[in-house]
């Protein structure tokens, strides 16, 4: 499961304007989920909010604990950004029911010294990040993926990373799609070479 952050909300009075609300430190949001049947208006800490939004990704789970105590586990589903200050004005938290998939993007993280890149090889990268439906319980914030052994001509697929993954999750890709693959950069050269000679 994700690592959780823990949020100071309150919930908003929405009488009162969204500009009056972000002078007074108050980030308006909106708590939503298959479980709720009436969006939930509440306010997040801005400087509570600010000191994980760099850390803050579609895989973050939080805990909003309101000022009796309450705690809900949520994800953050979108970030509103002011387009000259790019600081957060507004958030969407979704709240996932036990046992129902979401459907989101898990960020790739390549480790691993590859062997390819000494032997005359170049790292591409198909994907990035990886969609996915998947059980709320089985989300994490990254997949590691070792490159470690590949060599000039591997390549690894949405079929091997699937092997990395609960067996209830389901990859939103073809299975024979690359992720990753290493290229001799002897092509490129050989390409240079006759645009060159072409000129």
């Amino acid at each position: 499961m994700a690592r959780t952050r823990v949020l100071e909300v309150v919930e908003r009075d929405l009488k009162k304007k969204a500009n009056v609300l972000r002078s007074e430190g108050i980030i308006p949001a909106e708590v939503y989920g298959p479980g709720i049947e009436n969006n939930r208006h509440i306010g997040v800490n801005s400087r509570n909010f600010e000191s994980i939004v760099s850390t803050v990704k579609e895989t973050t789970l939080v805990t909003l604990k309101d000022e009796s105590g309450n705690e809900v586990e949520a994800f953050v589903k979108t970030l509103q950004r002011h387009k000259v200050s790019d600081k957060v004005i507004h958030i969407d938290f979704y709240v996932p029911v036990k046992g129902h998939k979401m459907h989101l993007h898990i960020p790739l993280n390549f480790v691993g010294e590859c062997i390819g890149l000494s032997r005359g090889g170049r790292l591409e990268v198909s994907y990035h990040e990886l969609p996915v439906e998947i059980l709320p319980k089985d989300i994490v914030e990254t997949i590691d993926v070792d490159i470690t052994n590949l060599n000039v001509h591997d390549h690894i697929t949405a079929a091997d990373i699937a092997k990395l993954l609960p067996e209830e999750t389901k990859i939103i890709l073809d299975p024979e799609d690359l992720i990753v693959s290493v290229v001799p950069k002897v092509i490129e050269e050989e390409v240079s070479e006759e645009a060159e000679e072409e000129a």
